[in-house]
């Protein structure tokens, strides 16, 4: 496939990472391992420098709506970047087949969380701050390690549980989620440089097509359902994980 298609694919993951918050990582690993044709290392790796670029920009407009929550992506990114870091340095001595059945199996819980219907945020009493810094931190923890693993930014967990835990607003747990994406893929990205090679050629226009595209999804996502959006998202996801999961496990 040319360069120019796999641009265009690039802006539309863009435009799914500014309306949900979610899903960058994954998507951009499967389309540069399916379509660019790299090997699973190759594509996790060079996925995070990517999906680090585009997060940066894509961050900046919920900033300035006052749509981030500072503490929150602290609480969840400082744990979620020390599992990304060392995970990434691991992430070399496990099996190619091993990673790409570890990332399908993410997959699919990242479909499962997207799928799972939240309760509105408004209508229930804050958490204690210690019970929110607890799940967010086990979190962090947990979504790093699958960061650094196989390429996961981590947005599929931050919405919901920023939702459901600490009961903020989908916006604000949007735009909080793409500053975690960032911090986790930096840090994974630390950890992945010293052992795997990173296409940087192709980070770099991808990384320019889904910057590019992030922009146009957080102006759509002020017209559009995030959570609907999420949801059949969702849907298309598990279907691909599952279909993929199976001719893993089966090749």
């Amino acid at each position: 496939m040319t360069t120019g298609w796999i641009t265009l694919l690039g802006a539309g993951i863009g435009v799914v990472a500014g309306v949900v918050g979610a899903g960058p990582s994954i998507l951009t690993v499967l389309l540069l391992q399916h379509v660019r044709g790299l090997a699973i290392q190759s594509a996790i790796t060079t996925s995070l420098v990517v999906v680090a670029m585009m997060s940066l920009v894509a961050i900046v407009p919920y900033a300035k709506a006052g749509e981030v929550l500072w503490r929150a992506a602290v609480d969840f990114g400082v744990a979620s970047m020390v599992g990304a870091f060392l995970s990434g340095h691991v992430a070399a001595l496990v099996p190619e087949k091993a990673l790409l059945v570890i990332f399908l199996l993410a997959m699919v819980v990242a479909a499962g969380t997207m799928l799972w219907k939240r309760p509105p945020p408004d209508h229930c009493k804050p958490r204690p701050r210690v019970y929110t810094l607890a799940v967010l931190g086990v979190g962090g923890l947990l979504v790093g390690t699958l960061t650094g693993l196989v390429g996961l930014g981590g947005g599929f967990a931050v919405v919901p549980l920023l939702v459901v835990f600490a009961r903020v607003p989908v916006r604000s747990a949007i735009g909080t989620s793409i500053l975690v994406i960032a911090m986790n893929t930096l840090a994974g990205l630390a950890g992945h440089l010293p052992h795997v090679a990173v296409d940087w050629r192709t980070a770099a226009y991808l990384g320019v097509a889904e910057s590019a595209g992030s922009l146009i999804g957080v102006r759509l996502a002020k017209r559009a359902s995030a959570t609907a959006l999420c949801r059949a998202f969702g849907c298309l996801m598990l279907v691909a994980a599952t279909a993929l999961l199976g001719n893993a496990v089966l090749r």
